[in-house]
């Protein structure tokens, strides 16, 4: 597959970005990823952005933020937490981001989809994949996704930042390399611990400003 020079430059910066190693950030854990055993997802969405849909059960935990200049029914950004029991969800992260690609393949006029990072975070199997939709049958817009999954012992986790731009040639992609290489070091942040020797949690005694948040950018013919 050839990828153009701006797309390779910035996949470039995105595994630099991934692989770096990150000081402790005040990032509290999201409502939606504690559970009895101590496990718990280490995310909190952006400042003032607003809960549009929330499904708690015992196997499946999934939130969903918008911007606060955005609606419900006509979003161009959306950051979504999920998690799954591992009971009930056996793939491993790469196997997830590879069946959301085969999911976007039956809605995108074309898809491509490149592995940002794969390995090990806090001992926990980790993949960050950015997918490219040119245009989905059901909205009719280019989507650009940023998908971090992680595998804990109880649940895999899924956090996702979506972005909706005008249709896109397989040639022309819709976004610029700044914005991705900012939802890039949000993701770089979001962990799972859970408090023992092998999964530390960090300490969250940082200032808030230590924090990176993923930027939205209305516009208004997206």
């Amino acid at each position: 597959m050839k990828i153009s020079p701006p797309l390779l430059i910035l996949l470039t910066q995105l595994v630099l970005l991934s692989s770096c190693t990150s000081q402790p950030v005040s990032v509290p854990e999201a409502p939606t990823a504690t559970n009895e055993t101590g496990e718990r997802l280490l995310a909190k969405a952006p400042k003032n952005w607003v809960t549009v849909f929330q499904l708690l059960n015992d196997t499946t935990r999934l939130t969903d933020y918008i911007p606060p200049d955005q609606s419900k029914s006509d979003w161009s950004a959306k950051l979504s937490f999920e998690s799954h029991t591992t009971k009930e969800l056996s793939l491993d992260p790469i196997e997830l981001l590879f069946s959301e690609a085969e999911t976007d393949q039956s809605r995108c006029d074309f898809v491509r989809h490149y592995n940002v990072f794969s390995g090990l975070e806090n001992n926990y199997q980790t993949s960050v994949r950015l997918f490219l939709c040119g245009e989905n049958a059901f909205t009719n817009r280019g989507e650009v996704k940023l998908i971090k999954a992680i595998r804990g012992n109880d649940y895999l986790y899924s956090v996702r930042i979506v972005r909706r731009v005008p249709p896109f040639d397989v040639n022309e992609e819709e976004f610029t390399k700044e914005e991705v290489a900012i939802w890039s070091t949000y993701l770089r942040r979001i962990s799972v611990c859970d408090g023992s020797p092998q999964h530390p949690c960090p300490d969250l005694k940082m200032p808030p400003e230590a924090e990176a948040e993923p930027e939205s950018q209305s516009n208004p013919g997206q």
